[in-house]
């Protein structure tokens, strides 16, 4: 069993609760975003554990907006844009709240930035191969796993965190590059 199968195990109750009560999958995604914005504001003061546990329950309905879609047949073209779009801009919320808190020191801002700039090379190499008609999901920090990752080391607190974003970064790095190597031999074998 993968991850994302024992993930959709746990989720099961909340996905049936959230069909028992109609809920539309799109305002999941927009309960979800807003729940990571205000996480951005607790990891700008500081308050990272608690950051921590916002991140834990807009991961949770990111995971359940796409399982209620499927088993209510309201999946759609827009709330699949929707999902992704507010996916990236709640990366920009998590990543700007942690600048904010680590302003003064420069070396934190660029690790920080590497870190959030390889995040969205990610998903836009994710978004771009399939745009060229190739799926590429390779690497260790699919989203997925940089929200899990975020939440282990926010959990930790502003102490242990940047020197735990250095991995990261790392890991982000390999992604990025495994995703541009598969695209690159996907798109070869193409022409």
């Amino acid at each position: 069993m993968t991850w994302k199968g024992n993930g959709r195990k746990i989720i099961r109750p909340i996905v049936s609760l959230c069909v028992k009560l109609g809920i539309h999958p799109n305002y999941i995604t927009l309960i979800g975003f807003f729940i990571t914005i205000f996480a951005g504001f607790l990891y700008a003061g500081g308050y990272f554990r608690l950051a921590a546990l916002l991140l834990l329950i807009a991961g949770v309905l990111d995971a359940v907006d796409g399982d209620v879609a499927r088993l209510t047949g309201k999946k759609s073209s827009f709330g699949a844009l929707l999902d992704s779009a507010l996916d990236r801009l709640s990366e920009a919320a998590i990543f700007g709240g942690v600048l904010y808190f680590y302003r003064n020191s420069i070396g934190a801002l660029i690790l920080i930035f590497i870190s959030f700039t390889l995040s969205f090379m990610v998903s836009y190499l994710r978004a771009r191969g399939e745009g060229l008609g190739v799926s590429i999901r390779v690497g260790p920090m699919d989203r997925t796993g940089r929200y899990i990752y975020l939440f282990f080391i926010s959990l930790l607190g502003p102490a242990f965190f940047l020197k735990l974003l250095v991995l990261y970064a790392l890991l982000v790095f390999v992604t990025v590059v495994s995703r541009w190597v598969g695209l690159y031999n996907s798109l070869a074998k193409q022409e």
